[in-house]
């Protein structure tokens, strides 16, 4: 209710204020909670408009001032033709000189659904003709670029038993002016990079001063899994790219004292920074190696790896769930671009490596305990232990983060150290 009133009074401040067509609105996730450093871009034929949310997820584009990748004066790109099309559909294109055109086509959450058309065009009328075979009923999107400087985009409405384009069908005249009044929005792409991104449509016309588009809502937890419960405690999930994580650090098992090494034994045995269970509950415990992967066949720290150790190994983690390899933590770290301030919760870290959790895995600096039973760096660094051993066999993969750099380190550690367990959920849910 805060939130909403907060934002209900940004709107009229925004409208006793404005002097140009401007549109709002609040990027939030499925508990309502605003979304920040998300990219949001605004799609109105034929430009491109580009802003982020700001610290609460709301976002304001004023359509003359932050427009960009507009087509220049003497370029023409139509809208598709037939529309709507059973299945292939036509684009023309008025050019003033040779240029590069790209297409790609996209479905309303974003998935790209067909092989990307690269074609060089002729100065004067060209066209492309476009093909969904095969894809559901529904509304669909042609991303195209021209030279890599200019984009635009153009809804398509695939309806079976609507009009067919053969190439004999003559078109209509097309109107090629190049219009700045258009009221209607092709769509709004809100994205975090490479981790997720969202198509909305069906929006509003703008018909005043100001549009307020309301509430858009991205998926951030794993599909049909908000949460889950494991050993009496309540983990939330987020999705990151294709993967699927725990959002909090595993917190399983009875502490022992960090001067003790961990036993393969049938109890889970965990630490707690400085020995104390009230760490255990905020950062999550800290795991020797062959505790965190619960080798079937007894294995210690100083062992070599089982072939089962090559993925989906649930250790201490739920089932469904696994211990992630040293694979899954390069794709992480591709997903957000090597920038570990994605991956910090916002209250983490100092400076320019303050943590922005645009990915949503919300980690925290827990610090680790040492081989000698020391408990060092809280809120300085964080590790998670991966699956995968290297060749010497007493050290395994990690990945890390840290106080003084918004990068992601991915190397090996000691078996014996006390690191952080994030679970990753398994390839075939």
């Amino acid at each position: 209710m805060k939130l909403f009133l907060t934002y209900l009074l940004m709107f009229f401040v925004c409208v006793g204020n404005l002097t140009a067509q401007t549109i709002t609105g609040l990027v939030i996730d499925e508990t309502e909670t605003g979304l920040k450093n998300y990219q949001v871009k605004l799609f109105i034929t034929p430009n491109v408009y580009t802003t982020q949310t700001d610290i609460e997820g709301f976002f304001t584009i004023n359509l003359t001032e932050v427009k960009e990748e507009t087509l220049p004066k003497n370029y023409s790109i139509s809208n598709n033709f037939p529309n709507p099309f059973n299945p292939r559909t036509r684009i023309n294109f008025l050019l003033p000189q040779t240029s590069k055109i790209q297409v790609e086509i996209f479905n309303t959450i974003g998935q790209n659904v067909g092989d990307r058309i690269e074609k060089e065009m002729q100065a004067g009328n060209n066209y492309i003709d476009l093909e969904l075979n095969g894809l559901p009923n529904g509304v669909y999107f042609a991303r195209i670029n021209v030279n890599n400087q200019y984009t635009v985009v153009r809804k398509l409405m695939l309806l079976y038993g609507s009009q067919h384009l053969s190439v004999v069908d003559q078109i209509g005249s097309e109107n090629y002016s190049k219009s700045t009044n258009n009221t209607y929005i092709d769509s709004i792409v809100v994205s975090a990079g490479l981790m997720r991104t969202k198509t909305f449509i069906n929006l509003p016309e703008l018909t005043g001063q100001i549009l307020d588009v309301g509430f858009l809502q991205m998926q951030i937890s794993c599909p049909d899994m908000e949460t889950i419960e494991y050993s009496g405690k309540t983990y939330h999930t987020v999705q990151i790219g294709s993967q699927c994580w725990l959002k909090e650090n595993l917190d399983v098992g009875t502490k022992i004292n960090g001067i003790v090494d961990s036993t393969n034994n049938n109890t889970i045995e965990k630490y707690c920074y400085n020995n104390d269970e009230a760490n255990c509950t905020t950062y999550g415990g800290l795991y020797q190696w062959a505790e965190a992967v619960q080798i079937p066949e007894g294995a210690t720290n100083n062992t070599s790896p089982s072939p089962a150790l090559m993925g989906n190994v649930k250790g201490i983690c739920p089932t469904g769930w696994h211990i992630p390899t040293k694979t899954e933590f390069e794709i992480l770290k591709a997903a957000i671009n090597d920038d570990g301030n994605a991956l910090k919760r916002e209250d983490q870290g100092i400076g320019p490596n303050v943590g922005t959790n645009i990915s949503g895995f919300s980690a925290l600096l827990t610090g680790y305990r040492y081989t000698n039973g020391d408990f060092y760096e809280l809120g300085n660094y964080t590790y998670f232990w991966s699956v995968t051993v290297d060749s010497f066999f007493n050290t395994a993969s990690i990945i890390g983060l840290n106080n003084y750099s918004h990068s992601v380190s991915l190397a090996g550690n000691y078996k014996y150290y006390g690191f952080s367990v994030r679970c990753c959920k398994d390839l075939d849910y």
